[in-house]
């Protein structure tokens, strides 16, 4: 079933709130640049082949890492950005993309 306007703007609070939560932010002032940093996550993901249904949990936790990496090092240079990403983050990363392109259990407990 496709979400409605309000639907897809509810689902898009939740995930700020939950991204702001992952990243101990408590105020509004940030909102829009949080919110734009994970536009920019999802659409990294997606080029790199990554599907949010495949693990709601991996993709998210994945997602808020790079949201807290940029967000924190937004004044510093693209490489050092990436560098600061934990390590199990882009362990988990590296599995989202095997389970994606060649399959393995979804959230709903399905094979791909």
């Amino acid at each position: 079933m496709a979400l409605t306007d309000e639907g897809r703007a509810q689902q898009a609070a939740a995930r700020l709130a939950a991204c702001k939560r992952y990243m101990r932010v408590d105020y509004t002032e940030d909102d829009e640049l949080i919110c734009g940093l994970l536009d920019m996550a999802d659409e990294y993901l997606r080029g790199a082949g990554c599907a949010r249904e495949q693990s709601h949990a991996m993709y998210d936790t994945v997602c808020h890492a790079m949201v807290l990496s940029l967000y924190d090092n937004r004044a510093d240079d693209a490489r050092q950005a990436v560098e600061t990403v934990p390590q199990v983050v882009r362990q988990m990363l590296n599995q989202l993309k095997l389970r994606c392109n060649y399959g393995g259990g979804t959230d709903d407990g399905a094979g791909g």
